[in-house]
């Protein structure tokens, strides 16, 4: 079966053919609040549908946060046409305010911001400092590159997220959730990266070096070759990590991939 073309494509086809399956999971106090593809695309499309009125390929922004709400406003504006700035200026860009399942797009200067890149749907990045936009057909290489380095897991991926989408990683790993299908855990606090990821015990972890060695903290004195949550299988680093703290993962199982692929499109 050919890829999606976009990611928003990819959730309309989940919503058709899993309408219940959960996609993404907040916290609610203690608890856990998950939200199915049905849902998330209909939220999608009541969005995508308000954001037409404007000139496609225009930038709009937004206020970001690990929320299912931030997730699927990302995905609308895309959808729509447009390209998405997740915690962009309001000096160059149509401001999008969200209120509960209600939003309202506005420009802070007299003449609307010209459209990016002749029209092209995409979202921005920050590389170097600079903000930098990735065509929908970039976003979709950078996920299928990633899901060919994870390979196939022959069960259903769970993974935490959580990062600024404006991070070319995160927004890279969001894209692969979006693609493949993982339940994604949101998490909006980069301090218990690895505290969530101990507790919801992902299939892959993704983090910096800091945050790959709090979770190998919280893996203990258990058996060597077994892990306590059994069911990761991949670690993704964004930074240089030793060969020892390499070595620790590989000894249980866990395949250790760095973040370098993605050189090729920065």
């Amino acid at each position: 079966m050919a890829p999606p073309p976009s990611l928003s494509a990819a959730l309309l086809q989940r919503a058709a053919t899993d309408p219940e399956e959960p996609w993404l999971f907040r916290a609610e106090g203690w608890d856990w609040v998950w939200h199915p593809w049905r849902e998330l695309a209909g939220w999608m499309e009541r969005w995508r549908e308000s954001l037409f009125t404007l000139p496609a390929g225009s930038r709009a922004a937004f206020r970001y946060d690990a929320r299912p709400e931030s997730v699927i406003l990302d995905l609308a504006v895309q959808a729509a046409g447009l390209v998405s700035a997740p915690n962009g200026g309001r000096e160059d860009s149509w401001w999008i305010e969200r209120r509960g399942l209600e939003i309202e797009a506005t420009s802070s200067s007299h003449r609307p911001p010209p459209p990016d890149r002749g029209g092209l749907a995409g979202a921005v990045v920050i590389l170097e400092g600079r903000p930098v936009t990735w065509a929908m057909g970039e976003i979709v290489a950078a996920g299928e590159r990633l899901q060919g380095l994870i390979g196939e897991a022959g069960t259903r991926e769970i993974v935490v997220l959580g990062g600024p989408l404006e991070d070319p990683l995160e927004r890279t790993m969001m894209a692969w959730a979006t693609l493949s299908g993982a339940v994604v855990v949101l998490e909006p606090d980069p301090a218990l990266r690895a505290a969530t990821a101990a507790w919801v015990r992902p299939t892959t972890f993704h983090g910096t070096p800091a945050e790959i060695a709090d979770l190998r903290a919280r893996v203990g004195r258990g058996r060597r070759g077994r892990l306590p949550f059994r069911r990761l299988r991949t670690v993704l680093a964004s930074g240089e990590i030793s060969e020892e703290e390499a070595g620790f993962w590989r000894e249980r199982g866990v395949r250790v991939v760095a973040f370098s692929f993605l050189a090729g499109l920065m």
